[in-house]
């Protein structure tokens, strides 16, 4: 047989059932997801008791002095028990160095000619970095370094931020504590071990023992742009309580979904902000049709009477997800912390590998999608470099005790290999594929059309419809939160028919880190600017 032959007659009919499988799979999945989520919302969770588990948020901050005082607000305000949960913000000294170094920065700015926004990203909170290169460029040239260096000092760090809220802060809401973390380097999972090391500290002047309540206590993971929905504490305390119910022992991960529907900042125009788009309807079906739905898998097959043999090889790999992910303390403490470089995978991933109890919160929350290309090319980078080495996630945990087997471990770990693999090669394979579908036979070419129109416009549409909605089943706790994206018709219908793209967006991230890597060219990956 010729490789031309082969690949009529064998490639491309394999890859175009996988092709049709799996977008009857995503579009099933995200339906029975997305209307959980929605029953379950409207009905609500039970309120807690007093002897409900304790529940720390944590809510690590690195320059995001315009963000948390609505964070704080936000968190706060959550119905719980006030005696059995505490919000700790956690600020670090890498702010405060980098800010050192960053003055330096300046005179060279002001001396550079005319000042972009792009150039004050990183200095300045991100809403005013226009307003600020605006009122430099408009100064006379031997006054712009005084107003740029005026300008600069008068912006808080978010330490003092946090601070002032500490002083400022009301009875009546969640115990706020403040930890500022020295410049140890690391990412998040740094502030939050930080935190977590602490706990003594937030938690006993409401009465917690660590000998007695370590067990019952759990840390609640969140971005500082989140926008939590009232319910989410006794969600958690629900959740909780189901699993042990269930199955007989507390779950150590409880997973809440997050929802990016927060259009704080609109697209912008042309072709960045179709593709940005694309990529938030993709992060939309991600969280319903693959975190959301594999959580649920997981929770199944917890009590499901099937063979052990299906249990293995239906089992999935959990993804963390590092806003709305809530963590047993002891579980925690087991794993040696959060994992470098991104704790929530890397959390999910170890605990998948133990066969951890792993339940879903019945609320989800909302955070911003990505409205720039640099943060959503660090993200896919990052996120790929974690999951792509599932076997260093399995070295990490091999001494502590797992439910799983030999065999159940080797093949998460394969699985996860597949799922990289298919991310990196899938999409131009499949492309190749689908052009090559009439030369195998006019069957296969209905099979290709029927694949991509229903993994892509079909849901695309749906997902838009279904956007609203998800986003008016959060009930949030402060009284005006930004609405889901506002996209006009015509871009609605562009969105819709340039759907197929979005598995092609997330490979400019992961293959610009392989080449830099082969190139000997360090990576970085920067923060997100808000």
């Amino acid at each position: 047989m010729t490789l031309a032959a082969l690949w009529l007659q064998i490639t491309v009919p394999a890859l175009l059932t996988f092709l049709l499988g799996r977008a009857l799979w995503a579009f099933i999945a995200v339906e029975l997801c997305a209307r959980w989520l929605l029953i379950n919302a409207h009905r609500g969770p039970a309120s807690a008791t007093d002897e409900a588990p304790w529940l720390v948020i944590l809510l690590p901050m690195l320059r995001e002095q315009a963000t948390a005082p609505e964070a704080v607000a936000a968190f706060t305000a959550l119905d719980y028990p006030l005696g059995r949960a505490a919000l700790v913000v956690i600020t670090t000294e890498r702010e405060e160095n980098a800010r050192r170094r960053d003055r330096a920065r300046l005179p060279a700015l002001t001396t550079a000619g005319h000042l972009a926004e792009s150039d004050l990203r990183g200095l300045f909170p991100r809403a005013r970095c226009s307003e600020i290169a605006d009122a430099v460029n408009a100064a006379p040239e031997d006054k712009r370094l005084v107003i740029l260096t005026e300008l600069y000092d008068a912006v808080p760090t978010t330490r003092q931020t946090v601070a002032t809220l500490v002083e400022q802060q009301r009875a009546g809401g969640l115990r706020l504590v403040h930890l500022h973390q020295p410049d140890t380097g690391g990412r998040k999972a740094g502030q939050l071990n930080h935190a977590a090391d602490r706990l003594g500290k937030v938690l006993s002047p409401l009465g917690w023992d660590d000998e007695t309540d370590a067990d019952n206590t759990y840390l609640c993971v969140y971005d500082a742009d989140a926008i939590p929905d009232v319910r989410t504490l006794n969600a958690f305390s629900e959740a909780a309580t189901h699993h042990q119910i269930r199955t007989g022992r507390p779950p150590n991960l409880i997973q809440q979904q997050r929802l990016p529907l927060l259009a704080r900042r609109p697209f912008p125009p042309g072709a960045t902000g179709l593709l940005l788009a694309e990529e938030w309807i993709y992060q939309l079906r991600r969280t319903l049709g693959i975190e959301l739905a594999r959580i649920r898998l997981a929770q199944w097959l917890a009590t499901a009477r099937v063979p052990s043999a299906i249990r293995t090889l239906l089992r999935p790999m959990v993804y963390g997800v590092g806003c709305g992910m809530s963590v047993r303390l002891p579980a925690v403490q087991a794993l040696g912390g959060f994992p470098e470089p991104m704790e929530d995978l890397g959390t999910g991933h170890r605990l998948s590998l133990l066969g951890a109890g792993i339940t879903p919160a019945t609320v989800a929350v909302l955070d911003e999608p990505y409205t720039e290309p640099r943060g959503l090319t660090n993200l896919h980078a990052l996120a790929f470099r974690t999951s792509a080495r599932p076997d260093r996630h399995a070295k990490a945990v091999s001494h502590l005790p797992s439910v799983l087997s030999r065999t159940s471990k080797i093949l998460l770990v394969l699985r996860e290999w597949a799922d990289e693999i298919a991310w990196l090669t899938g999409a131009p394979l499949i492309t190749a594929a689908i052009v090559s579908a009439w030369w195998a036979s006019p069957i296969w070419s209905a099979i290709a059309l029927a694949g991509v129109l229903l993994h892509g416009p079909t849901l695309t549409a749906r997902l838009l419809r279904l956007a609203p909605a998800l986003h008016a089943a959060v009930l949030p706790t402060v009284s005006r939160i930004a609405p889901p994206p506002s996209l006009t018709h015509r871009r609605r219908i562009t969105l819709t028919v340039a759907s197929p793209l979005q598995p092609f967006i997330r490979l400019v991230g992961p293959w610009l880190m392989i080449l830099r890597t082969i190139a000997r060219r360090p990576t970085t990956f920067g923060k997100t600017e808000r």
